[in-house]
């Protein structure tokens, strides 16, 4: 068993890390107080605007384990090293996402006048929430080894 070559690993983490970036604009064009609808500084639509990256972070974590499974199947040695790359990727993805997304609404947005703080507008509230890529991806990745070991036929017995 070889290990993968590092610019495999680089591949997955530059993949995730542009995954993150995609994901943030995603984020600011889908959540209430961004491109489209919603006024930012109603707090009321703090909850749906985090709501919409969690949905996002679960989505990039579980199309990662996705990949990442299919990766292993056809290149059985280096899975570790490829799961380790891939959470990592998805820590920094969670975290461009969130930049770039508070960049977006920061450089698209007029904050009003008597707001206290501009960042209020176009926020993230809950940074658990950047925890999601990487527990989705992980837990996907458990569940179909779980899975993949528990339904393996048992050796025959040679006669």
């Amino acid at each position: 068993m070889t290990a993968p070559a590092p610019a495999d690993w680089l591949r997955w983490v530059g993949l995730s890390a542009a995954g993150g970036v995609a994901a943030g604009l995603a984020w600011w064009l889908a959540a209430p107080g961004g491109a489209f609808y919603g006024q930012g500084k109603d707090y009321t639509i703090w909850v749906a605007r985090d709501l919409v990256l969690a949905g996002l972070m679960v989505l990039g974590g579980l199309t990662a384990a996705g990949l990442l499974i299919r990766s292993a199947a056809r290149h059985g040695s280096g899975a570790t090293v490829r799961l380790v790359a891939v959470l990592a990727g998805g820590l920094l993805g969670s975290v461009l996402a969130w930049r770039t997304g508070v960049f977006a609404g920061d450089l698209f947005q007029t904050p009003p006048a008597d707001m206290a703080a501009p960042s209020i507008v176009f926020s993230l509230r809950s940074p658990s929430v950047l925890l999601l890529w990487p527990l989705a991806t992980s837990v996907a990745v458990f569940l179909y080894t779980f899975l993949a070991y528990t339904f393996v036929p048992p050796p025959r017995a040679s006669r």
